[in-house]
């Protein structure tokens, strides 16, 4: 298709560190098929999508991660964070049960039974283009752009899903928060109970940092409708045509550019100084049943099972175990939290360190309190 890597120049930047991610719907691990590559160049993106276009979704990070190194390491602090993504999205029983089938079908190869895959994926077009499924989530999107423009001056971008939904992208000026995910939660939380949105996504915001969303201009697997822009003016059949006849449009985030990174930054502040003020008055965590001492190392799995009771997910064949992340700021409904023998790291709201950090974020210690704890502990066993 021409006209993408430009596309993706002005959308992504003409350098980024990004994942790219091509999930599958089988085991990657028995069949040793690579499911996540690191990206850099507008050109780079362009050939992982034309080598995976159809047949596996097409993700990216939301977010620059900075420097090729935080890749892995997802430090908020040399990430950009440019944009906010929301997805709109509907439930339906018949497309999700196609959609469960094709899974099972291409679970054996993406040509087994072949024909039969060809009628579900007919089916599930037809429900989305002729039952017009995705129009509930489609016309919310419009409203909500339309009222972020009246209160910032621009647009998101909004693009169809290719399936029964769509995204909106908040496009603003690079700036710093001190708990993102928290952020964007809760101002999505009070436009979906304000304006009684249906379709709107929440679970998308609990790990926002380290979402990733479909590329434009990728087909998607199951349907094989394109992931294509659209405007508040496009109806549905216009937006349909697209979807199955893509043509690159031309893109500029400057169309879309607003300040509404100001408004996230009192929002971010005032719930940080809220979490403070729940800090003093919160009860501290109870004590660990488990003996810490300060010369030797300790088994992080051992601390937290004393402290959290037992993880929420065990792996034989891994040497880390997952948590609810405890933390109060974040709901975790997936647990995100893993604690390995040397530290903890949570995916969702990225906190990381090892069990003298913790005592100091959970608890809001300083270095004195956090000693003294672990002296008392030592010396002195807390009984059962």
């Amino acid at each position: 298709m021409k006209g993408l890597i430009p596309f993706y120049n002005s959308f992504y930047g003409s350098l980024f560190y990004r994942h790219f991610r091509r999930p599958l719907d089988f085991n990657s691990k028995e069949r040793k098929f690579r499911v996540q590559f690191s990206t850099e160049t507008p050109k780079n993106l362009w050939l992982h999508v034309h080598r995976n276009n159809g047949n596996y979704p097409c993700l990216a990070s939301v977010y620059d991660h900075g420097i090729k190194g935080n890749l892995k390491r997802r430090c908020s602090e040399v990430m950009i964070f440019d944009r906010a993504f929301f997805d709109f999205d509907v439930s339906h029983p018949m497309a999700n049960e196609l959609k469960k089938q094709l899974q099972r079908l291409r679970s054996q190869s993406l040509i087994y039974e072949k024909q039969k895959q060809q009628e579900l994926q007919e089916q599930l077009r037809d429900l989305i283009i002729n039952d017009r499924i995705a129009e509930p989530a489609i016309n919310e999107a419009k409203h909500f752009s339309r009222i972020f423009k009246e209160s910032f001056g621009q647009t998101p971008a909004l693009f169809f899903s290719g399936s029964k939904g769509c995204h909106a992208y908040l496009f603003f000026e690079p700036s710093n928060y001190t708990n993102l995910n928290r952020t964007l939660s809760w101002f999505a939380e009070q436009i979906k109970r304000v304006y009684k949105y249906k379709t709107l996504d929440l679970s998308v915001f609990h790990d926002a940092m380290v979402r990733l969303s479909r590329v434009p201009y990728s087909k998607h697997q199951y349907s094989l409708l394109s992931v294509v822009p659209f405007s508040v003016d496009d109806n549905y059949d216009e937006i349909m045509e697209k979807a199955l006849n893509p043509h690159v449009e031309s893109f500029q985030v400057l169309d879309h550019l607003t300040n509404f990174h100001t408004h996230l930054q009192g929002i971010d502040e005032t719930l940080t100084d809220n979490e403070r003020i729940k800090l003093l008055k919160r009860k501290k965590i109870p004590k660990a049943h488990v003996k810490v001492d300060m010369g030797s190392r300790l088994d992080h799995r051992e601390f937290f099972k004393a402290l959290l009771g037992d993880p929420a997910g065990i792996y034989p064949d891994k040497e880390y175990v997952m948590y609810r992340c405890p933390f109060l700021d974040h709901e975790d409904r997936n647990p995100s939290f893993r604690v390995h023998k040397n530290g903890y790291q949570c995916y969702g709201c990225q906190r990381k360190g090892n069990y003298f950090q913790f005592l100091k974020d959970y608890n809001g210690w300083n270095d004195e309190e956090v000693k003294h704890y672990l002296k008392i502990k030592k010396n002195r066993p807390p009984t059962p």
